[in-house]
C-alpha cells in the first residue's frame, strides 16, 4: 500500500487516542464502540496499511513516544572554587647543639 495511505491511517489513529484519551492496550471493537462506528478507521484500512490491528497500535505508540517532549538534563551548578591555600613544607628538625666539652680521650691501652 502507498505511504500516503498509511500515513493517513495512522494520523487519524494518533488523533482519536490523543482526542478520546484511549490506552495502548485497547482492541478493535472497544475502539470502535468508544470513538463511534463513522469515525473509527475502517478494519479494512487497517488491514490494508499495517496488516493487523496490534501493527497500528505499535506504530501509535512509537510515535507518541518521539512526539513527547524530552525531559531537560538538570543544570548542575559549577562548583566554588577552592581558597588558594599556602603550600606546606614539612619541618625539618634542627640539629642538636654541639656540647661545648671535649669528649675525655681514650687510652690504647686496655686495663683488665
Amino acid at each position: 500500500m502507498a505511504m500516503r495511505q498509511k500515513q493517513a491511517v495512522l494520523n487519524l489513529a494518533l488523533k482519536h487516542f490523543e482526542e478520546f484519551g484511549l490506552p495502548l492496550d485497547i482492541d478493535f471493537k472497544t475502539y470502535t464502540t468508544i470513538v463511534g462506528p463513522r469515525e473509527a478507521i475502517h478494519a479494512m484500512s487497517v488491514k490494508r496499511s499495517f496488516k493487523a490491528w496490534k501493527y497500528l497500535l505499535h506504530a501509535v505508540n512509537i510515535t507518541l513516544k518521539q512526539q513527547a517532549p524530552k525531559p531537560q538534563p538538570k543544570v548542575v551548578p559549577a562548583p566554588e572554587p577552592m581558597p588558594e591555600l599556602k603550600p606546606v613544607t614539612p619541618k625539618v628538625p634542627k640539629p642538636a647543639p654541639k656540647a661545648a666539652v671535649k669528649p675525655a680521650i681514650k687510652p690504647a691501652v686496655k686495663k683488665d
